[in-house]
């Protein structure tokens, strides 16, 4: 997720040459699937890897978005050095069954901390899945 403050989503974009699988551009409304329309309040910039990695291991999810932000490292770090701008890679994980949870290899944790970026997870257990 980058929530790049005053730059318009555009410009990320032309930094790490690279586009969002969805953005939000300040001042535009959009409507959700119920019909409720809203005003965004504040730009944002998203890379999922949900339609791209059929995996449930969260591993190949973070491997397939480290290629992307790897190719970008250079666009990534001017973005990083811009005020206002908050960078993270966020992370969800759901448990079916209460067990076990998200594993990071070393190699993975290297590339994150080489990009200079922080890793959030979100954690869901939802045993009727």
């Amino acid at each position: 997720m980058i929530y790049p403050g005053m730059m318009h989503p555009d410009n990320v974009s032309r930094l790490l040459k690279l586009e969002p699988t969805q953005k939000n551009i300040v001042g535009t409304t959009v409507t959700n699937s119920r019909g409720k329309t809203r005003e965004i309040k504040l730009s944002s910039w998203f890379l999922s890897s949900k339609s791209y990695v059929e995996s449930k291991d969260l591993r190949d999810h973070i491997d397939w978005l480290l290629r992307k932000l790897n190719q970008s490292e250079i666009g990534l770090k001017q973005l990083q050095r811009t005020e206002g701008i908050s960078i993270t890679l966020s992370c969800v994980w759901r448990s079916k069954f209460g067990h076990s949870g998200p594993v990071l290899w070393p190699e993975q944790m290297r590339s994150i901390s080489d990009l200079d970026l922080e890793c959030s997870f979100d954690i869901y257990f939802d045993p009727d899945k």
